[in-house]
């Protein structure tokens, strides 16, 4: 029971995660000047959505019946969870991938036009594949193990093209800070 109250914790962050990160590209779109970059984070705002719908479907069946779902079916049954039912902590968690009240123009240094965001939003989800392949490292559970490991790849996938984008506009390789 208490294993199970442990990574319900987790998705719970998780989720919250994946909620301030689709808003944190929402509204990168909004900012940004360069239309693929203004694509690209649009995009990466619905996918965001989509990891929600999964994480939502996997703490609704975990806390109801103990059990992980297949990501293809937690992805689909997802939307119909209900984000009601879950209660987040007060407290800032440990693990929180965007900085509190952030915002996107105070995250972003507007100076540095859309570099800036392609940059914060590299950082982000280099954040989230190391949260998701640590859980996914923790887990026993094979449908655990393959919902974290879904997770790290469409956060691999979106850090690869975050930061492609940032080399294509800033005419040299991105290193990290």
């Amino acid at each position: 029971m208490q294993e199970l109250e442990g990574v319900l914790g987790v998705i719970r962050r998780a989720i919250h995660n994946e909620i301030t990160g689709q808003r944190f590209y929402h509204d990168a779109s909004f900012y940004c000047i360069d239309p693929w970059a203004k694509e690209m984070f649009s995009t990466l705002a619905r996918e965001e959505e989509e990891h929600t719908h999964l994480l939502l479907a996997e703490y609704e069946s975990l806390s109801t019946g103990g059990q992980w779902l297949d990501p293809d079916i937690a992805k689909a049954s997802g939307a119909q969870a209900d984000i009601g039912k879950i209660s987040f902590p007060d407290s800032e968690p440990a693990d929180q991938l965007f900085p509190p009240q952030w915002s996107v123009s105070e995250a972003i240094d507007r100076t540095a036009d859309d570099l800036a965001a392609l940059a914060f939003g590299i950082e982000m989800e280099q954040e989230a594949i190391a949260l998701y392949a640590e859980q996914a490292d923790r887990m026993t559970d094979p449908a655990a193990i393959e919902a974290y490991r879904f997770l790290v790849e469409e956060e691999t996938r979106h850090y690869e093209q975050l930061k492609e984008q940032w080399e294509k506009l800033a005419g040299m390789p991105f290193a990290a800070s």
